[in-house]
Order: structure tokens, then C-alpha cells, then sequence
């Protein structure tokens, strides 16, 4: 199994649409950073344009991520030829898992390196508050990305449909935030904070605890996480093994 996971890496980390995408968001990330420079050059502003700037990176790493590690899988038969050769369905996802947490890391490691690398280019000097505010929304935009992938390997694994596993992840990303925004305008409702409850909202409210209260907070992040991989690995595993996959 750990042969598979270190080819699958390896094989996505040479995956030119997968580099060209990351390049793409650490352009984006230097844009903002000179368009700091052109205005007010301090902490402040430069940790500002950089988190209005990862709204849009988190989004496309989400989507590269996921087409990367999972959506391959299917469009090249590879995954009906791994199962040919004898390996179960339950080692296939949680490699698959294991491919994702690492190349989730790994690309926004990347990012928030060239982040700093971008700061250092403009001259900007963090405080250590705007430092922990900025590299804990990158981390945030991490973890909401494995979760999304996760929840959308669901999808994948139950209807073996790309697309529609692959829209599915978009929809998530591009609706996280907003789907906790208007159940609490809802009346009664609203008394419940459900945006709490949700993936999203539970992770910004764990950010918000990092921000405040330093380390410990750690565990919230890795807690949310945990409980949404599990249950989407059991899930995805309880419809996939039932699944008859065409040679």
C-alpha cells in the first residue's frame, strides 16, 4: 500500500495541469502582494489582500486537488485494473485518503511559502498577530479543502460519474459559506447557530479559536476533520464495495 500511495504522489507532482494551477494561485498571490506595495505598504493591508486573494486560491486548489487524486482514477481505468490485480476497495480509498491529505499539504505548504516569499519581495514586516491571522486562514482553506474532497469522494465512489462527483466538490466549496449564512436568517432556527454545526462553519469558528487562544486550538481543526473523513470513508467504502466496476 505504500508503494501505491508514493507512485500516486509522484505521479500527480508531475502532473503538468496540477503544477500550472499552483503556479497560477502563487501568481495570484504576488499580484496582491505588489498591489500592496503600490498602496499602503505595512502588515495590515498585506495580510488583508492576501486573505481576499486565497478566496479565490482555496477554490482552485480544492478543485486540482480533487480532480488530481480522485477523478484520474476513473477516467483512465486505472482503478478497475488495481482491483483486477487483487487489491481490496477498502486499501484503495484509504490510499486514495492518504494521497489527498499529503497533496492537500503539500500545495498549500507551497502556497504559504510563496506567501512569505511574496512578503519578503514588497518588503512588508508581519506582526506576529498578523502573521498567526494570515498563515491560520491558509491553514483553514486546507483543511476545508480535504474536507470537501472527502465528502465529495462520497459521490465518486457511489455513482462513478466524474463530472458529477467533480460538481458536486465545486458546489460544496463555492456553497460552504453561504448555505451556514442563510439558515441563520431562518427563524427559530437561527437561535441554534446551525452555521456552527456545519464543515465550514465549525472550521471558521475553530480559525477564530486559533486566533485567540494559540495552540489547543489545533485539536478543534483536527476534530472537525476527523469526524467528516471517517464517517465519508465509511460511507463511500459501505456504496463502493457494492459496486460493479466495467473492465
Amino acid at each position: 500500500m505504500r508503494n501505491l500511495i508514493f507512485a500516486d504522489v509522484k505521479r500527480i507532482l508531475r502532473k503538468w495541469s496540477y503544477l500550472l494551477f499552483l503556479g497560477i494561485t502563487c501568481i495570484i498571490s504576488l499580484i496582491w502582494a505588489i498591489h500592496t506595495k503600490g498602496g499602503t505598504c505595512d502588515g495590515f493591508n498585506f495580510v488583508s489582500n492576501q486573505v481576499m486573494g486565497l478566496n479565490t486560491v482555496d477554490t482552485i486548489l480544492g478543485i486540482v486537488i480533487y480532480i488530481s487524486v480522485y477523478a484520474d482514477e476513473f477516467t483512465s481505468n486505472s482503478m478497475q485494473c488495481l482491483i483486477g490485480r487483487g487489491i481490496s476497495r477498502l486499501k484503495i480509498l484509504i490510499c486514495k485518503f492518504t494521497d489527498c491529505v499529503i497533496i492537500t499539504l503539500i500545495s498549500f505548504g507551497v502556497y504559504a511559502l510563496f506567501v512569505t516569499f511574496a512578503g519578503l519581495i514588497v518588503g512588508v514586516k508581519m506582526t506576529g498577530a498578523q502573521a498567526t491571522f494570515l498563515y491560520g486562514e491558509i491553514f483553514a482553506a486546507a483543511i476545508k479543502s480535504l474536507g470537501y474532497a472527502t465528502m465529495s469522494m462520497i459521490i465518486l465512489f457511489w455513482t462513478k460519474n466524474v463530472a458529477f462527483a467533480t460538481a458536486a466538490d465545486v458546489l460544496m466549496i463555492f456553497s460552504g459559506q453561504n448555505t451556514g449564512g442563510i439558515l441563520t436568517k431562518l427563524p427559530v432556527i437561527k437561535f441554534m447557530h446551525p452555521d456552527r454545526h456545519l464543515f465550514t462553519g465549525a472550521i471558521s469558528c475553530a480559525n477564530v479559536d486559533l486566533q485567540l487562544v494559540g495552540g489547543p486550538a489545533i485539536f478543534t481543526f483536527l476534530w472537525t476533520l476527523v469526524k467528516v473523513c471517517v464517517v465519508s470513508l465509511l460511507l463511500s467504502y459501505l456504496l463502493f464495495r457494492k459496486k460493479e466496476l466495467d473492465f
